[in-house]
């Protein structure tokens, strides 16, 4: 059963760039073990808040608390290490590295044991992965990298995993099976997950809460079921 609690509160959150106002007064809460979908049309600053939360940019007013800590001022490195994962967009890996050492460059810092546990876990996740330990992850394919990009994420054992549009340049039949394995990690980890994505019916088909953004603010919170019935999606995108 899900506990209230929120993993991550965002209060009252204001950003942007140079001079360039992008979030306008965010609040959002995660609840453990949740995956809430982020949705709203380009430019809306979806990516900005990921951003914050990350601590990748400092923002110009409000708080960002997970389970109850304040985080403003955290380095992104020292996020990472209490339990924030960020994967941005594309699947970033490091091309001239292997797939193991890619993963290994990800877990420094962790117990071997404990990481080669971790490293088990994922390879019955992500199988593939492990036949493609040795490859260059620059010889991979958009799938095989956006896997491994998220393998880097899975040795974290993150509490809270910030995905920015996972599934971005892969075919209709990769997005499906791309998502399914972030539920498995989902279940796996018993982490909270805060999700932008641009296939937004693969996105509402996983997801257990949805926030609609639109013009750096946050316009509506729903669930997946009342989007589709109340067809909301057409407000935010075309209102």
């Amino acid at each position: 059963m899900m506990n209230n609690s929120p993993v991550l509160s965002v209060k009252d959150i204001t950003a942007g760039y140079y001079e360039r106002r992008v979030l306008q007064g965010i609040n959002l809460d995660i609840k453990e073990n949740e995956i809430v979908l982020l949705i709203g049309p380009n430019g809306a600053g979806k990516s900005t808040l990921l951003k914050v939360i990350a601590g990748i940019l400092n923002p110009w007013g409000g708080e960002v608390f997970l389970k109850g800590r304040q985080v403003n001022g955290v380095s992104t490195a020292k996020r990472a290490k209490i339990g924030i994962s960020y994967f941005l967009q594309g699947g970033e890996v490091f091309p001239n590295l292997t797939v193991q050492e890619n993963l290994e460059t990800a877990g420094f810092g962790i117990n071997r044991k404990i990481f080669f546990s971790r490293m088990e876990r994922l390879f019955k996740l992500f199988p593939h992965l492990s036949d493609l330990k040795q490859r260059r992850a620059g010889f991979l394919s958009g799938g095989e990298r956006h896997q491994l990009a998220l393998g880097m994420i899975f040795v974290r054992n993150p509490v809270l995993m910030l995905l920015d549009e996972p599934s971005a340049g892969l075919s209709p039949l990769l997005v499906n099976e791309l998502l399914e394995k972030v539920k498995d990690m989902r279940k796996d980890l018993n982490a909270s997950i805060l999700m932008v994505e641009q296939n937004v019916k693969e996105g509402l088909r996983i997801a257990d809460r949805v926030y609609l953004m639109k013009a750096g603010e946050i316009v509506k919170e729903s669930s997946p079921e009342k989007i589709r019935k109340e067809r909301l999606l057409e407000n935010i995108f075309f209102s």
